[in-house]
């Protein structure tokens, strides 16, 4: 670790400032990808998946945890359909009788300090996946539970 990193306490990664330069760095990601299109594509999976590793700053009530869970699993294990993911958004939209599950004390071996070293779009998106696959494979106790939740979107959708 840099002498002068603090390990986020959430992700652990060890950034400049701890927790708010963890912060700062998907702020920078998210910056990236609002201006320039390339970079565009994995924004939101790159969102969930931050989200994801930052429960408690992120996914405080049953609902946004269940939102993040699912469009976690939407861009790994159905290559982000859009389809799924407007679904998601309806079926959350209003009063919703969730259940929040407990977070994993593991949430990925990657942060957002390793997406941040890509250097180009395709590097980029790879990371993403990657980063995305590492935080999803933590929540394997999760993975029944966010499809259940996916197929009621979709039925509810129909």
């Amino acid at each position: 670790m840099p002498a002068d990193s603090t390990p986020c306490p959430e992700c652990g990664a060890a950034i400049s400032g701890g927790r708010e330069g963890c912060q700062a760095q998907m702020d920078a990601l998210n910056a990236r990808a609002r201006s320039d299109v390339r970079y565009a594509s994995t924004a939101r999976l790159a969102f969930d998946t931050y989200c994801m590793q930052h429960p408690a700053t992120y996914c405080v009530s049953a609902k946004s945890y269940a939102a993040h869970l699912m469009g976690l699993c939407c861009g790994v294990d159905f290559a982000g359909n859009p389809v799924i993911y407007t679904a998601l958004q309806r079926w959350l939209n209003g009063s919703k009788a969730l259940t929040k599950p407990p977070v994993p004390p593991e949430r990925g071996s990657m942060t957002v300090r390793d997406v941040a070293a890509a250097t180009t779009p395709q590097t980029y998106a790879q990371a993403v996946q990657h980063w995305a696959a590492t935080v999803w494979a933590d929540y394997q106790s999760q993975h029944a539970l966010a499809h259940d939740w996916i197929a009621a979107a979709l039925a509810a959708d129909r």
